[in-house]
């Protein structure tokens, strides 16, 4: 079941959308759906892709440690001799 959802968008963005609904004959919300399962997909699949080519973690434990090093990486102190 679809539910209502409020969205700000900016002016080009509405006209891309209107032109896109049209040229496809599809629906806006078709178009929003598509593109956030999208955007969803290619996200996950860049925080995955050093786990990926080390081929040594599954994702469940890729995710952690990812998450480790996002939360981890403000407290961290970090120099570099030039």
């Amino acid at each position: 079941m679809k539910k209502a959802v409020n969205l700000r968008l900016e002016e080009r963005v509405i006209v891309l959308l209107n032109e896109l609904s049209r040229e496809f004959h599809t629906t806006k919300t078709e178009i929003i759906e598509r593109a956030i399962e999208k955007f969803s997909k290619e996200s996950r699949k860049k925080r995955n892709k050093l786990m990926e080519y080390a081929g040594k973690l599954g994702d469940k434990e890729a995710d952690r440690m990812l998450e480790a090093i996002r939360t981890d990486k403000d407290r961290k102190e970090f120099s570099q001799d030039l």
